[in-house]
């Protein structure tokens, strides 16, 4: 062989081995990169998330510790409701108002729900800071109640008095079912 055909031949191989590469690296090389940087740009966007959530579980922390300890036992609605019908009353007699009407309202129980709801309407009579002292008293976020509608109205024929009518509801977490 002459030395043009030595260097022919060694172009020739040069061209293939490059041609060859060329093509390993776009059928091979180029898909796994492509793959590779988009798992890298999910994997970042996941931790950005991830990094997010546990700030805010971060932040959160002391309001789940209060809720924890202040949820209290599970219990039934009606169990619920009795108590806080009781509570409203024996609070109310205790202050001297005169309770006019107590009407039980249909628990909110769904059960997609954590925690459900008794709720009562009652209906009192008194003086206006006693009545302040007694929606103060039903009033405790801290036992997870709260009067959520209340109406004030001046009685006619005494202006001393005030009647009150008042929706209270108590949130509570359910009984679970015995299977």
């Amino acid at each position: 062989m002459s030395d043009r055909e030595k260097r022919l031949l060694f172009f020739m191989a040069v061209i293939v081995f490059l041609v060859v590469n060329g093509g390993a690296v776009k059928l091979f090389y180029l898909p796994k990169l492509k793959t590779a940087r988009a798992q890298e740009t999910e994997f970042r966007s996941k931790y950005e998330i991830a990094r997010e959530d546990l700030e805010a579980q971060d932040k959160r922390s002391d309001e789940v510790a209060w809720v924890i300890k202040n949820e209290g036992e599970p219990r039934s609605a009606q169990k619920a409701l009795t108590d806080l019908e009781q509570l409203a009353n024996r609070e109310a007699q205790r202050r001297g108002l005169t309770v006019k009407r107590r009407k039980p309202m249909k628990a909110v129980d769904d059960r997609s729900l954590f925690y459900h709801r008794a709720r009562v309407e009652i209906e009192v009579s008194g003086r206006e800071n006693v009545l302040y002292q007694w929606m103060d008293r039903l009033n405790a976020p801290s036992e997870f109640r709260s009067a959520t509608m209340i109406r004030l109205n001046s009685k006619r024929d005494d202006d001393t008095l005030i009647d009150c009518l008042i929706v209270l509801e108590q949130w509570f977490v359910p009984e679970i079912p015995e299977a």
